[in-house]
């Protein structure tokens, strides 16, 4: 029996902002070291606003014989992006789209399999602070259908606060152990209490030969006020399962709070295969109409490929954001 775990007191943050910046948490390791072990069937609650895939920004180059996708219900240009190993950007210029939120039945778009290296995306390094533990796990990196490669994983807070702007760096290196490539960026969740965790994933556009990898959290902050910014919300009636080649995630969630209206609640699905690796996440916004009233529950529902096929485990993130909070 799967167990969700409740919000509860998980939003009551320290009041003193700080800066705390964790050491290496992941050695080197062979391209293909063996997963980690695995872990029980989990779903888990916890306070987070969702990102979507870190993406590069560049401009494609359309092949003489490009990739297209027809637009599928539920499609979005987000999930197709992190499905295909392009950035969204990209998936915008190649097709001329304005606004990613249109997409429309049976569109095609063409799939831009070159875009530039990573040299040319922008680094969102920060300034490196005190250095804290923070625990890396579930990495594991997916090619795509257009060569680009996805390096995925999880953090895990081990910290006594909570923290945002949590920064993550990949690095690849050759047999002679020379650093070939690197790209960094942000966790999925904005808002990570002490124990929580969030999923991960940065994108090489034009992945080099590499033999191993380190990955690294490099900087975090303490929370502080931002938890006024977000209300407690309980999952429940949440199911996964198999249907034609996505893997579909569905349940009930509720604004936990007596007082405060969720004017938008955010989720994080998660996909693991068997030894704990992370096979792909997906972020999906909940926001009804009027919002969610203290004590209120909404249905929510999301599908996602997983690398791999079907996945053997998969976990949760939820939060909820305060009416008119900035």
């Amino acid at each position: 029996m799967s167990q969700i775990l409740s919000l509860g007191a998980t939003v009551l943050l320290s009041a003193c902002a700080g800066v705390v910046t964790p050491l290496p948490t992941q050695a080197p390791s062979p391209a293909n070291a063996s997963p980690t072990p695995a872990r029980p069937y989990l779903l888990q609650a916890t306070a987070t606003v969702p990102a979507l895939p870190p993406a590069n920004t560049a401009t494609p180059t359309i092949t003489p014989t490009p990739i297209v996708h027809i637009v599928q219900q539920g499609d979005t240009l987000q999930a197709i992006a992190f499905d295909f190993g392009v950035s969204v950007e990209a998936l915008q210029s190649a097709n001329g789209i304005e606004n990613p939120q249109f997409l429309q039945v049976d569109q095609r778009l063409v799939i831009p399999v070159n875009e530039e290296g990573d040299d040319a995306r922008p680094s969102f390094l920060l300034p490196t602070p005190t250095p804290q533990p923070i625990q890396v796990q579930g990495v594991a990196f997916h090619g795509t259908p257009v060569g680009s490669l996805w390096a995925l994983g999880e953090i895990v807070n081990t910290t006594t606060v909570a923290l945002t702007n949590v920064q993550v760096k990949v690095m690849l290196f050759d047999q002679d152990g020379q650093l070939v490539a690197e790209t960094d960026g942000f966790s999925a969740a904005d808002l990570l209490p002490p124990g929580a965790r969030s999923p991960f994933g940065l994108l090489f556009t034009t992945p080099p030969d590499w033999a191993s990898h380190q990955v690294t959290v490099i900087r975090g902050q303490e929370a502080g006020a931002l938890a006024d910014a977000y209300v407690s919300v309980d999952l429940s009636q949440v199911t996964g399962s198999l249907s034609a080649s996505q893997f579909q995630v569905s349940g009930t969630v509720t604004n936990a709070s007596t007082q405060l209206v969720a004017e938008s609640v955010d989720i994080i699905v998660t996909t693991y295969d068997a030894g704990g690796s992370v096979t792909a996440f997906r972020h999906h916004v909940v926001s009804p109409a009027g919002g969610l009233a203290p004590g209120a529950s909404t249905s929510f529902s999301l599908s996602l490929a997983a690398h791999g096929g079907s996945p053997d485990d998969f976990s949760i993130i939820a939060i909820g954001r305060v009416a008119g909070a900035q």
